[in-house]
């Protein structure tokens, strides 16, 4: 599909409120800084809803005293959520951190264990055992993002089947169900490289064709890359994990391009309809 301006396409003076919905601490810079340096310079003004930030949830130990478990190789939230915050106050964006703890730390709400617990598990589809947090999740942005006037959702759409993008990309659709405009974007830096993921190739088309959705338009966005990379320094804890350092997150900043350009690709879709046969 061929690509237009998202410059252009969407009627910017119209539109009171932008709301990115951030799965991570991170995601929204990494798939969305050039959109909020493009939104910096617009009367729609920008609001970044990070979702995944909250501290592990409490345990009981043997004795009734509470510990707060920290799984063995990930960053402790806190540090992250400062992370955040720089990034954010350094684009001029005004953001929400929700309490919702990372899949890694959500345990069953009927045996208490992990619903995530090895990797491979958190590259799929969400777990029955996820789905009260899912409608509580879905409870909350219709209140924080609804009846905000003439408003713009953004969603991540899945692409690299983490499952936190999942959730979210599948609550945004039924926030366009009840009156939100909805475009989602790529997945950085799943979409250029499969191997910081589940290792298994995607792309947009099957991101949302596991959302039962068709692409509609496909809106390019050209970026600075070096003023993008600069927000997403700011998320020192995650480039060695993503990018191994500087020069690779600027390697994989110019892999998606439109007209010799590195490029943020935004999608509107439709509703993916089974092709009707004729009768024989």
């Amino acid at each position: 599909m061929k690509a237009t301006s998202l410059a252009t396409a969407v009627p910017w003076d119209d539109i009171e409120r932008v709301v990115i919905l951030s799965p991570h601490l991170d995601d929204a810079a990494l798939s969305c800084g050039g959109l909020l340096d493009f939104l910096s310079t617009r009367q729609a003004g920008a609001l970044v809803i990070s979702i995944y930030c909250g501290n592990p949830p409490a345990v009981k130990n043997g004795d009734g005293t509470l510990r707060t478990p920290q799984r063995k190789g990930f960053v402790n939230p806190r540090l992250r959520r400062q992370e955040d915050r720089a990034a954010m106050h350094a684009s001029n964006t005004d953001f929400v951190h929700l309490s919702f703890p990372d899949n890694i730390y959500r345990r069953s709400p009927t045996t208490d264990q992990f619903i995530y617990r090895h990797a491979h598990e958190r590259w799929s589809a969400p777990r029955v055992d996820d789905m009260g947090h899912v409608e509580e999740l879905y409870l909350v942005l219709r209140r924080l993002s609804l009846n905000l006037g003439r408003m713009l959702l953004v969603s991540p759409m899945g692409i690299g089947q983490h499952v936190d993008h999942t959730i979210v990309a599948r609550v945004a659709l039924r926030l366009a169900e009840q009156g939100a405009s909805l475009l989602f974007y790529e997945d950085f830096p799943y979409v250029v490289d499969p191997a910081i993921g589940s290792g298994t190739h995607d792309d947009p088309r099957q991101a949302l064709q596991r959302l039962d959705r068709a692409p509609s338009a496909c809106l390019a966005l050209p970026v600075n890359v070096d003023a993008k990379a600069a927000l997403i320094g700011h998320y020192g804890t995650q480039i060695p994990a993503l990018f191994k350092d500087e020069a690779g997150l600027l390697k994989a900043l110019q892999v998606r391009q439109h007209g010799g350009q590195p490029c943020e690709f935004y999608w509107k879709t439709r509703e993916l309809r089974p092709t009707r046969k004729e009768p024989t």
